[in-house]
């Protein structure tokens, strides 16, 4: 479109304008512009106006015809080698003023989307540093967390075996007493042998070793109560547990006790909502256990498969945690 308007100011270029061919015309036949104005009765600037080309905007269409016409007869010229000079250079002017509208219209309209361009540019800048401001966030987040979450294990897993050391010891502790008891089980066989012994010494020797057997009657007395206050002592140490068992039993109940029977050794230890240690430490086999405290109940125990509980009133399955390993759950 642009080589086509090119084309057409060039062609329009080419011609003469009105004003230049009444000019020429004129010093053709040796006139002045005086002479002109004086034979038309026109003013001398409408004369000047005239050849200059200088049509007034304002001035009425028809006026101008009528000067060009007048002008033209002056000097010999018709009116077909005038006027339509005339209508090209008005028609010119006009696309002239009506590409310069255009081109200011297209230079508002393009200014416009200039405007629009840089105001999305601007927008997805915003959104893009957005996104990279929570992405970095998250990022920070998901470290913060993977920390804490580490130290949280790396603590629950130096908890883990604590419990299982306590465990392990308690186990070679029990196994103890067993050994103890196999011990003490020869000596007092030794010391029954020792009274059968005197007892037939008696009857051989008669009264001619009295003196001897009461002595050796005497030691036996004497190893048979050390055998006999070391069981009682044991006895006493095994009855123990069922005292503080009952004990432990009579505390009263809540609207959330906590019953807890041990089959086997075992390593616990129970806090209440807010924190209070119910009972910690190791439960021999055949201990029973009732807590109370504010629910929930955090719970640790070293061997839960050694260990039945109920929850009010309703059994709690184990059987899900593996024997040997540290059970840690909550209840409810």
């Amino acid at each position: 479109m642009s080589i086509e308007q090119t084309a057409e100011n060039m062609t329009i270029s080419t011609l003469p304008l009105p004003g230049d061919v009444l000019r020429q015309q004129r010093e053709k036949l040796g006139l002045t512009q005086k002479d002109i104005a004086d034979r038309l009765r026109l003013r001398l600037a409408v004369i000047q106006n005239i050849e200059d080309n200088n049509f007034k905007s304002d001035q009425v269409a028809t006026f101008t015809r009528g000067y060009l016409r007048s002008y033209a007869k002056a000097v010999g010229l018709s009116d077909d080698d005038v006027l339509p000079l005339l209508e090209e250079e008005v028609n010119h002017k006009e696309q002239s003023m009506q590409s310069f509208s255009r081109k200011t219209n297209r230079e508002k309209h393009d200014s416009r989307i200039m405007l629009i361009t840089w105001g999305v540019l601007a927008v997805l800048v915003g959104i893009s540093s957005v996104w990279w401001w929570q992405n970095q966030s998250l990022d920070t987040l998901s470290v913060s967390e993977l920390t804490s979450s580490s130290d949280s294990l790396s603590q629950e897993s130096e908890a883990d075996l604590a419990v299982l050391e306590a465990q392990r010891e308690l186990n070679v502790a029990s196994a103890q007493p067993v050994q103890q008891n196999e011990e003490v089980e020869p000596t007092a066989n030794a010391a029954v042998s020792t009274e059968d012994t005197t007892s037939a010494n008696e009857e051989v020797n008669n009264s001619s070793n009295t003196e001897s057997s009461d002595t050796d009657s005497s030691v036996t007395d004497t190893a048979t109560s050390d055998v006999s206050s070391s069981l009682s002592n044991e006895s006493s140490d095994a009855e123990s547990p069922e005292s503080t068992n009952i004990a432990l039993s009579d505390s009263p109940a809540s609207a959330n006790p906590v019953s807890m029977s041990f089959s086997a050794d075992c390593w616990i230890q129970v806090k209440d909502a807010e924190g209070k240690v119910l009972a910690t430490g190791v439960k021999k086999a055949g201990h029973q256990l009732s807590l109370s405290g504010k629910a929930p109940y955090s719970v640790i125990l070293g061997a839960p498969e050694g260990v039945s509980m109920t929850f009010a009133g309703e059994a709690v399955d184990l059987s899900g945690y593996t024997a040997g390993k540290v059970a840690r759950f909550k209840l409810p």
